[in-house]
């Protein structure tokens, strides 16, 4: 039952709700051209670490979309069936590291209706494949720090190395699981940390074997996108991070809290490792709310464990103070008085999660609305803009587009910020200095016969983008040939 109302949150009516995101089309438009047997994404030649994109997830995505088409429902019908097996796996792995069914069911139950978690889920993002890979994780350290079985403590090194070559975020899950073997057993590190490098090293031989001043080039770039803030900025933006996401979702409090009450304390101090981490990791440097709130899907899981936790031992601890106090003479073992308080105590919170419930299968229903909606895009809009300029161009064309849409495009694409770095400016996520050999074409404004502007140009590239803002009174002198809800197509006059 659990299983299939989270299937149901996840996957009901998920090719246009919600609306679509910039990183959706970047994923789709590297598996359209890894189905023709290129590396490339949009006008950059082998872009993996370049644009922070890893093989495994764009190769799972283009093997689904081989027989389901590359479209915005198969991408998001594999991130949300990711999802899915999430909520299942997190029954396994909670029934598994606690012996205590009722603890598994309550997680499970609680991550098939966390908001988050159903709303990142039907988004097509590959940090969906990191949260099983994570979970997988867990038991393993868990069961290793328990029973000492070497197999399970490879179970969890092969989980973040098979991680690493979806996503760079699973990096930072080197330090807990480091800390976790340095206190169990020093010496089992000596194995268990190359095999979890083993899968991302074969990739980086293979790589520089084929490609050695690509792949150098790539990583020179990642690592200089590490920001290197000073101590004091590093404690601020943790305190954004955790004062914002506590404002915004009390989940987000009461999870903590509740792994703290996990009853085996090995248990209790690796799923605190895990979860707070990586957090701190991450949220020093970036923020972990709005745009950014993708980062956390990896951990959400831990949420839902928490507040698990939090109501299936905090509640009969609650119901004995609270005995306690009202009637003082009353032993606490009379579990009929007991078990009536904790009714009482569970049934708002029952009536509490009922509602968030039937909010969410409304919005499956009738849409999503998110903190993001002024940068998404109406799928209609862009499949009506996409239809029109594809009616007008030929494969040798070139456009200048968000990835949202085009991926969507019959022609030679890049986005808005490929004309400046050609240029040889930065950006916020291409360097000023890429080889000419990594560019398949020149992007440059002057070379194309359509720009397409929409909200993300407005209210992300103008304001965060140096030099966006004058490529764009450029074009905006340009003729109008389609306007389709915030989608404006402009052709340049050199070549009507």
């Amino acid at each position: 039952m659990i299983l299939l109302l989270a299937a149901y949150l996840r996957l009901a009516n998920v090719a246009t709700n919600p609306a679509w995101y910039t990183d959706e089309g970047t994923h789709l438009e590297i598996a359209g051209q890894l189905l023709t047997g290129r590396a490339q994404y949009l006008a950059i030649n082998q872009p993996w670490l370049l644009v922070s994109r890893l093989p495994l997830f764009e190769g799972l995505l283009a093997s689904v979309a081989r027989f389901n088409g590359v479209s915005m429902e198969t991408l998001r019908l594999l991130t949300g069936s990711l999802g899915v097996v999430t909520v299942g796996l997190l029954y396994a792995v909670v029934r598994q590291i606690s012996r205590d069914r009722s603890l598994a069911v309550l997680a499970a139950g609680l991550l098939a209706i966390y908001p988050p978690a159903v709303l990142y889920s039907r988004f097509g993002f590959s940090y969906n494949l990191l949260a099983p890979l994570l979970l997988l994780c867990l038991l393993g350290t868990a069961k290793y720090a328990v029973c000492g079985s070497k197999h399970w403590l490879a179970v969890a090194s092969l989980s973040i190395g098979l991680g690493t070559l979806s996503e760079v975020w699973m990096f930072v899950l080197f330090a807990p699981f480091m800390l976790i073997v340095l206190i169990c057993n020093w010496r089992d590190l000596l194995w268990s940390l190359p095999l979890a490098l083993l899968p991302f090293g074969g990739y980086a031989a293979i790589m520089l074997a084929t490609a050695p001043q690509i792949f150098l080039f790539d990583v020179r770039f990642v690592l200089s996108r590490v920001n290197q803030l000073p101590l004091d900025r590093q404690v601020a933006t943790i305190w954004q991070n955790v004062s914002t996401l506590c404002a915004q979702d009390v989940w987000m409090i009461a999870g903590p809290i509740g792994l703290l009450r996990l009853k085996s304390p090995r248990v209790r101090w690796i799923g605190l490792a895990l979860f707070a981490i990586p957090f701190v990791l991450l949220g020093r440097t970036t923020a972990l709310f709005s745009l950014s709130f993708y980062y956390l899907i990896p951990l959400l899981p831990w949420v839902a464990l928490g507040v698990a936790s939090l109501i299936r031992y905090g509640v009969p601890w609650l119901s004995r103070r609270l005995l306690r106090r009202i009637h003082a003479l009353v032993e606490v073992e009379q579990s009929a008085r007991i078990n009536w308080f904790n009714l009482l105590v569970a049934i708002p919170l029952a009536i509490i999660l009922l509602i968030s419930t039937v909010g969410l299968v409304r919005q499956v229903r009738d849409g999503f609305h998110t903190d993001i909606d002024g940068f998404l895009l109406d799928p209609i809009a862009v499949q009506s803009t996409a239809a029109f300029v594809n009616g007008q161009v030929v494969a040798s064309d070139r456009v200048i587009a968000s990835p949202t849409l085009a991926w969507l495009l019959k022609a030679q694409v890049a986005d808005m910020q490929m004309p400046l770095a050609y240029q040889g400016r930065a950006t916020p996520h291409l360097p000023a200095d890429i080889p000419p050999d990594r560019w398949a074409f020149d992007p440059s404004v002057e070379q194309a016969r359509f720009v397409i502007v929409d909200n993300l140009w407005r209210n992300w590239a103008v304001p965060n983008v140096a030099g966006v803002a004058d490529m764009l009174q450029e074009i905006e002198r340009w003729p109008i040939v389609l306007r389709s809800g915030e989608l404006v197509v402009y052709q340049n006059p050199e070549e009507q």
